[in-house]
């Protein structure tokens, strides 16, 4: 079973709280949530929050909403998401980062199909192809637990530095790749006007925002 794992924190040198920020009325991260509850392939939704003070927002945020979270290490990204397959009791973790409200279900059903026929231990989407916003991560627990023997803290980096080591498939999708000048993370005060004028404009598809702020941007 595939555990959808959404890291949040409130830091953030250039945009502090922007995973609480509401887009038509909705927080990010619950965007985020939408997003991968939306996937087919996803069975269970964990968020994955950083113990520093400033994130005890995201809590009561969660507590409030009764979505299921775990806190642990913010500089150990790789120790966070164990623990929200420790969680599930899931074999494969889907990694989603918190800033992307806009990140595509067809993309998270796409790579866990991809990687549950591939054989490897990793599957992302991650290229310079891809809209930044459209990142998807699919990993099996055992390459999470070698990752953490090995001393590493991010749980995608090394599979994408070294991916003839890792067993690593690095497969970015055409159809969004002819958006790729597109950015609908939001990463800066810019990108989060710009996608609030998006969803003004057409309304809260990811393809559509997408197709509007490579257009508008």
């Amino acid at each position: 079973m595939v555990t959808a794992s959404i890291q949040a924190r409130m830091g953030s040198t250039r945009l502090p709280g922007k995973v609480l920020l509401s887009i038509r009325g909705r927080r990010t991260i619950d965007l985020v949530r939408q997003r991968c509850e939306a996937a087919s392939s996803v069975d269970h939704i964990v968020f994955t929050i950083g113990d520093e003070s400033p994130n005890e927002a995201i809590i009561k945020w969660c507590d409030r909403n009764g979505h299921r979270y775990v806190v642990g290490p913010e500089e150990d990204l790789l120790a966070r998401h164990r623990l929200s397959l420790d969680q599930t009791g899931d074999g494969t973790l889907v990694r989603v980062t918190g800033d992307c409200p806009f990140v595509p279900p067809s993309e998270i059903d796409r790579l866990v199909d991809r990687h549950s026929g591939n054989g490897e231990t990793y599957t992302s989407n991650a290229t310079d192809r891809m809209p930044v916003g459209t990142a998807v991560d699919v990993l099996d627990r055992s390459v999470l637990r070698e990752l953490a023997e090995r001393g590493e803290t991010h749980p995608a980096v090394p599979l994408r530095e070294s991916p003839d080591e890792w067993g690593s498939v690095i497969d970015d999708s055409a159809a969004w790749a002819e958006l790729g000048a597109a950015h609908t993370a939001v990463d800066t005060p810019a990108d989060y006007w710009a996608l609030v004028d998006a969803v003004r404009a057409v309304g809260l598809d990811p393809r559509e925002v997408t197709e509007w702020v490579a257009e508008n941007r």
